[in-house]
């Protein structure tokens, strides 16, 4: 892990690609969904005032699948 701070030690900038999506990537996704090609796994869902414990939960590594919080209105 040592090898990662050395371009900030250097003065060197240092780039993490971040993935776009796209609308075709999320009408893609759509029709698998759709036609029963593409099922996500859920693992828990929590509430919003939930969320510290979620957060705990994520990051415990306990987790095997997604983990959905949900938003009311």
């Amino acid at each position: 892990w040592l090898a990662l701070l050395s371009p900030f030690r250097s003065g060197k900038k240092l780039l993490f690609p971040l993935p776009t999506i796209t609308k075709s990537d999320v009408e893609f996704l759509r029709d698998l969904a759709m036609q029963g090609k593409f099922k996500p796994v859920l693992d828990k869902t929590f509430t919003m005032e939930q969320i510290v414990e979620a957060y705990r939960y994520v990051e415990s590594g306990q987790k095997t699948g997604n983990v959905v919080l949900e938003v009311s209105r």
